[in-house]
């Protein structure tokens, strides 16, 4: 007996170091894990955590060295085929408004794993699509997944970090959010090369289902206060959200092809004004809306969000933007085209632990700002490419801007939940990664309109130039021609083949000017954010 009260003792003992230990606003279900599992259980946690975002945020990228294969097996053009990405992006924005609610009503333990097993269904669905409709509705069932546990993870973080320790744990974690867009196009392409785009859908799924695994043990269950009422779903705010937002990437993405003066797009726009502004008015007004307004009237949580949306845009947009171009302009092969983004990655797993770690002893705005600058060289330098740049040079370039990246994320995130009360720091994770998805999503799409466009005007500014007087035109046709009746050709057959040749190079040309465009595009917006960082007031810290 007097062994068993020492035992009890002693736990009760560990039990009471491990509380105070977790900051204030620790749930009952956390606390009683912590009991459950010791000190170690944060880190279990956070491993779980990871687990899922990983295999969630691959599918995010590993698509992209894939459309060329989806395009032609589909037979869809450039603005059909960028909804394999926005359509991931868009659903993963408006399922991150479900996040506080889902956590709120069946605890962060249930959210998880529903999510985590929708993603594996939605894997399995595009693995065997047959229809273009089909492969979007599986692309959105992995984003709803994403969407559900990113704000999760951060909120998770907050609940079993104290202060002085959550820049780093916010760091270790940023790891996975940054693996999966540089190791998901090398995984994307080995499962091309190796069997098909099929496989991209499936390459995920093992690590979901250890996420899975973990979390029916770790994961906390729902905070049980005794007269708790589960919190009614905002269905009205999500619905206006979801119609603004589909609504804008719609109208950004079909503009050119139905026309911008067209009644299509003029009745597009007014619905996004209008479901917009009514979204905005309705959840400024509900008891418990998908996207708390309140947290954006704290100027520190706001100014922070500008540069996570940001982030979002240089993350997805850039991940977007170099596959593709390595291997339409250069001819890499999918993994090829992948194995570039290894080193960055690798660079970004090195940056995001100091950037946390310094984002909790220094003032943010100093690592935002270097940030900032690295990424905005990055893109300057990439505005520059051409067919023949050497492979290291894009990967020595992409490697700055991914360190630049690893000191905007942590410090950004660490800056925006800081900025708030506790009582609103669900909301907070929630809307932070809310941005910096709209960020993603509106990124991916201007960046392909403006890569459609920018090609054409390109085309037809070099075409304006190409006749008979050209000088240069009748040289290089000639050239051509007598090149392909060495190969055997007839005078008429090589005739004609040299201007189909001579055309290609053109619209070689045309689209290596567009890439640079979007480019220098990414740049300037980044010496933007850059000026709005400075003018930044400092940030509340640990003392304040």
């Amino acid at each position: 007996m007097t062994g068993d009260s020492k035992l009890q003792a002693h736990d009760a003992s560990l039990a009471e170091v491990d509380d105070s230990n977790l900051p204030a606003t620790a749930g009952s279900a956390i606390r009683a894990r912590i009991r459950q599992f010791g000190p170690s259980y944060k880190w279990l946690l956070l491993g779980t955590m990871l687990c899922g975002s990983m295999s969630t945020l691959l599918a995010a990228t590993t698509i992209n060295v894939a459309l060329p294969s989806i395009i032609g097996a589909f037979g869809l053009g450039q603005d059909q085929a960028q909804w394999m990405s926005t359509a991931f992006l868009a659903a993963s924005t408006i399922a991150m408004l479900l996040n506080a609610w889902a956590m709120s009503a069946f605890g962060p333990g249930r959210t998880y794993i529903c999510g985590m097993l929708l993603f594996i269904f939605g894997s399995l669905l595009g693995s065997i699509s047959s229809t273009y409709e089909t492969l979007i509705l599986s692309r959105a069932m992995q984003g709803v997944a994403a969407g559900l546990l990113q704000p999760m993870s951060m909120f998770m973080i907050f609940q079993t970090f104290a202060d002085n320790r959550r820049g780093t744990a916010m760091g270790l974690y940023s790891v996975g959010v940054v693996l999966a867009p540089a190791f998901g196009p090398v995984l994307g392409g080995l499962a091309v090369d190796l069997s098909s785009w099929r496989l991209v859908f499936i390459i995920t799924v093992p690590l979901a289902i250890l996420a899975t695994a973990m979390a029916t043990i770790v994961m906390p269950g729902r905070d049980e206060d005794g007269h708790q009422q589960r919190p009614k779903l905002d269905w009205v705010g999500l619905v206006l959200i979801c119609i603004t937002l589909v609504g804008l990437l719609s109208t950004i993405s079909g503009g050119d092809r139905a026309g911008w003066h067209s009644n299509l797009t003029f009745a597009k726009i007014i619905t996004v004004l209008v479901a917009g502004a009514t979204f905005l008015w309705w959840e400024s007004r509900h008891p418990f809306p998908a996207l708390n307004l309140k947290v954006f009237l704290h100027w520190q949580f706001t100014s922070a969000c500008l540069v996570i949306m940001m982030t979002g845009t240089a993350i997805y947009g850039s991940t977007y933007l170099v596959p593709i171009f390595v291997q339409l302009i250069q001819g890499y092969s999918p993994t090829a085209a992948g194995i570039m983004m290894i080193p960055s990655g690798i660079a970004m797993v090195m940056g995001f632990p100091l950037a946390g770690r310094l984002s909790d002893i220094l003032d943010s705005r100093l690592l935002l700002g270097f940030g900032a600058f690295c990424f905005a060289l990055s893109v300057w330098l990439l505005s520059g490419v051409a067919s023949a740049t050497p492979y290291w040079n894009i990967v020595l370039w992409l490697m700055i801007g991914r360190i630049g990246i690893s000191f905007l994320m942590p410090p950004a995130n660490t800056m925006a939940v800081r900025g708030v009360p506790p009582p609103l720091l669900a909301s907070a994770t929630g809307a932070a990664s809310f941005v910096m998805q709209v960020g993603g999503s509106l990124g991916v799409t201007m960046l392909a309109v403006l890569l459609q466009n920018r090609t054409v005007f390109h085309h037809q500014h070099l075409n304006a130039g190409i006749d008979e007087t050209n000088v240069e035109f009748v040289y290089q046709h000639s050239l051509t021609m007598m090149t392909l009746q060495t190969d055997g050709l007839p005078f008429s057959e090589a005739f004609q083949r040299a201007f189909g040749s001579l055309a290609s190079l053109l619209q070689t040309e045309a689209a290596i000017l567009a890439f640079r465009d979007c480019f220098l595009v990414l740049s300037i917006a980044y010496l933007f954010i850059l000026t709005l960082i400075f003018l930044m007031p400092k940030p509340k810290t640990l003392v304040d």
